[in-house]
């Protein structure tokens, strides 16, 4: 029942999501919001590629304030 019932809704309302990938919900998000994931993600790498507990500190800031 439950297959009939997502069917048929399907066949009304038609399928929303586009693909998918890492970023489930990337498909509708805007180019500024996209670059900002982005930019967060590279600070996000940055961070846990630090080695010195300075190097932590500072790419944990840069990180937050992404």
């Amino acid at each position: 029942m439950a297959d009939c019932n997502r069917r048929s809704a399907r066949e009304v309302l038609g399928v929303s999501r586009e693909g998918s990938g890492r970023m489930k919900g990337a498909w509708w998000w805007s180019e500024e919001v996209k670059g900002k994931v982005t930019a967060k993600q590279e600070k996000f790498k940055t961070l846990m590629e630090s080695r010195t507990e300075e190097e932590v500190e500072f790419n944990k800031e840069q990180y937050k304030t992404a």
